[in-house]
């Protein structure tokens, strides 16, 4: 039995070749499927795969466009700096939060962090200020998958090395792959008018699949980690 298969050869097993000769944009679907797992899986976990974080040594910020905020952290002081979480607040209270007259007043040892939509990309900034010479921040995240992403050689290693997930959710990923494929095939049908009793065993299997997709998915409950067996 072969084992350490690529997310193509666990789609092959699970609904056939369906894939890659009736679903136009598979590689959308499964890339769609790894982002929607991605936001089931908690913040604690990503943070145990996460890439580097990205700094932050000017006022301006700098953009998270495509990428799920996990933590924000800054150094307090240019040296022997305690590094502090930022807390994040809407628009309205990142402002109190620079305005030395109020209460909410945020100091290096109280940081705070808000994202800017205002340009064409969102921009995470944070108060105080970081610079270069030791108060640096740091933003924690998870890189979403973009479109332009070839998964189909995705293993359970590449999964975590690249992908920055667990590689043990490389079940749930083929399996959430296969229904989004599944998705968009039935909907093609529906339009073409194709084969009712085709469609009814092909609704038959995708329910199937939904639901061990659940089962699967519920093994990560808690901190997100995959329960021991």
């Amino acid at each position: 039995m072969a084992d350490g298969g690529t997310i193509e050869h666990r789609i092959t097993d699970l609904i056939g070749s369906i894939y890659s000769t009736e679903a136009a944009y598979a590689g959308d679907l499964i890339n769609a499927a790894i982002n929607e797992i991605s936001d089931m899986v908690s913040e604690e976990v990503l943070l145990k795969y996460s890439p580097s974080p990205t700094a932050v040594t000017s006022v301006s910020g700098v953009s998270v466009e495509g990428k799920r905020i996990l933590k924000v952290t800054r150094v307090d002081a240019d040296s022997s700096g305690i590094e502090r979480e930022c807390r994040g607040l809407d628009r309205i209270e990142f402002s109190a939060a620079r305005d030395t007259g109020s209460i909410h007043y945020a100091t290096a040892h109280s940081p705070v962090y808000r994202l800017d939509s205002m340009n064409a990309a969102t921009t995470l900034v944070i108060f105080p200020n970081c610079n270069s010479s030791g108060q640096e921040g740091n933003i924690f995240y998870f890189p979403y998958v973009a479109d332009s992403y070839d998964p189909l050689a995705i293993t359970g290693a590449t999964l975590n090395t690249s992908l920055f997930l667990p590689e043990t959710l490389i079940h749930a990923v083929a399996l959430k792959s296969s229904i989004n494929i599944l998705k968009a095939y039935i909907s093609n049908q529906v339009q073409d008018e194709e084969d009712i009793e085709l469609m009814q065993m092909i609704t038959s299997q995708m329910q199937i699949l939904e639901k061990d997709f659940q089962t699967e998915m519920q093994r990560y409950t808690g901190t997100g980690e995959a329960k021991a067996e």
